[in-house]
């Protein structure tokens, strides 16, 4: 069983009521949520119908708890004192790995809950993007993703913050950090649907983890029996 925070991982009863609450609080105030519609990608070739979603495929058998993937981010990224974009979990009891990150999942619960539209998804590869600039540190995020993917240090810069799939890196030709970093291609990304069909993949819903009806995280675990 992998305890991804502080928090309980499943969208509870608990943390449903204090999210129902901050977002009736929202709309007292007239502030526009963002939209409840289940968040489509479209793909850099829309027009052949085509569709792409970029995603992680993490490889429980080959990780080595060496944390290079967290400390590459943390690097590139320069993640405020507090923050952890990138976590690596280890089971109870047990020496099996859990390497986190934002799934950049297909149905963002982050983008539904913002008050001011700080989240979006890129249309080209379906990264979900973060603008500290708009953000305004409600955490209504951090309440709404099952995988606490989010951050926000209350001595930090006041906003949110997040894994950003190293887009900028990306959009140069370059791989994410973490996994351009990682010695033994425990982690690797592409075209989720693509990812999908490695042999021994299997969705992220094993030890503890939340179902992927809530959110279809772009992840695939194969998995350490």
């Amino acid at each position: 069983m992998f305890h991804l925070s502080k928090l309980d991982v499943k969208l509870t009863r608990r943390t449903a009521l204090k999210l129902g609450a901050l977002t009736m609080a929202a709309v007292a105030v007239g502030v526009p949520m963002g939209s409840s519609k289940k968040a489509s990608v479209k793909a850099a070739g829309a027009e052949s119908g085509e569709s792409k979603q970029l995603g992680f495929l993490y490889d429980q058998t080959k990780c080595i708890n060496c944390k290079m993937c967290a400390k590459a981010c943390k690097e590139t990224n320069n993640w405020e004192p507090g923050a952890e974009w990138r976590k690596v979990y280890v089971a109870e009891g047990k020496k099996v790995y859990l390497s986190m990150s934002c799934n950049h999942c297909a149905d963002p619960a982050c983008l539904k809950v913002c008050p001011v539209r700080a989240y979006t998804k890129r249309e080209k590869d379906g990264i979900v993007q973060h603008d500290t600039k708009k953000c305004v540190g409600c955490a209504y995020c951090l309440y709404a993703c099952p995988y606490h993917a989010p951050q926000f240090v209350k001595s930090g810069t006041g906003a949110v913050t997040k894994c950003g799939f190293c887009a900028e890196i990306q959009d140069q030709g370059g791989k994410p950090a973490c996994v351009s970093k990682c010695p033994v291609g425990a982690l690797t990304y592409g075209d989720v649907t693509e990812l999908r069909n490695t042999p021994g993949a299997v969705e992220p819903e094993i030890c503890g983890l939340p179902p992927v009806s809530i959110t279809h995280p772009s992840l695939v675990i194969i998995p350490k029996v």
